[in-house]
């Protein structure tokens, strides 16, 4: 998960590990994060490291500087606050430029994840406020004629967005049986669109880790038996990156 070069423009991306406690795990912020490295990379703004970190045993280097992930460290810089994050990487990193202007955009995704963790840790006993969010979602993306939320190329709105989406549409179904609907077409265009861009897919985690990483939550309702054998982190890592049959084609 490196690249090659260690020049002024190198920066290290420390994110949480995965269940064996090495491997990339499935926190959507640091994969955010990934995701805005990457694609920064490659306008050849920068180079980058990721680095996993077991939250359980953090090595004694890491602990001397941070105590949160994700981190971005560059040179003797350190930044822990996500927001800060971001606008470190848009004033170092300036090109390619991801920010953006779009309103409406934000707005109409700026709740679905705190909807959605209502519902998977059951403050919410019913999915209605997450289909209220994701009908909004819905609701704008059908109003655009582009692939992602402002525009055809990926921007740091994006990078926010879907993978916490992917985590609604994997942990949704784990967990509560509950699938993102197929009326919502303009809501899976888009995840299409991510699915076929290999940014995403390349910073995208496991199902079972998703599944894993919602697991040791302790407001998380566990997964009776067969599921637990389904989404074992034992087998091959398995990725939901398709769309429902009836969306492709239009």
């Amino acid at each position: 998960m490196s690249s090659q070069g260690k020049g002024p423009n190198h920066v290290i991306l420390y994110v949480r590990a995965g269940w064996d406690g090495e491997g990339y795990g499935a926190c959507p912020f640091s994969q955010r994060f990934y995701m805005v490295l990457d694609l920064k990379a490659k306008g050849a703004a920068l180079t980058y490291d990721i680095i996993t970190v077991n939250t359980a045993r953090p090595p004694p280097e890491f602990r001397k500087f941070a105590n949160t992930l994700p981190v971005l460290k560059h040179g003797d810089e350190v930044i822990m606050d996500t927001e800060e994050i971001q606008k470190y990487l848009d004033t170092h990193f300036p090109q390619p430029d991801l920010r953006y202007t779009n309103k409406n955009a934000h707005t109409a995704c700026v709740d679905v994840f705190s909807k959605f963790s209502f519902f998977i840790k059951n403050v919410s006993h019913t999915p209605d406020l997450l289909l209220k969010e994701l009908s909004m979602l819905n609701s704008y993306l059908s109003s655009s004629d582009h692939k992602f939320l402002c525009g055809d190329e990926l921007t740091s709105l994006d990078c926010n967005v879907l993978p916490k989406l992917q985590h609604i549409r994997v942990a949704s179904k784990a967990f509560k049986d509950f699938d993102i609907p197929s009326s919502f077409t303009a809501l899976w265009r888009y995840l299409g669109n991510a699915y076929n861009n290999d940014t995403f897919r390349k910073t995208c985690p496991s199902d079972q880790e998703i599944v894993h990483h919602w697991s040791e939550k302790k407001e998380t309702t566990p997964l009776p038996e067969a599921k637990q054998k389904f989404y074992t982190v034992e087998a091959s890592p398995r990725f939901s990156l398709t769309v429902p049959t009836e969306i492709n084609g239009h």
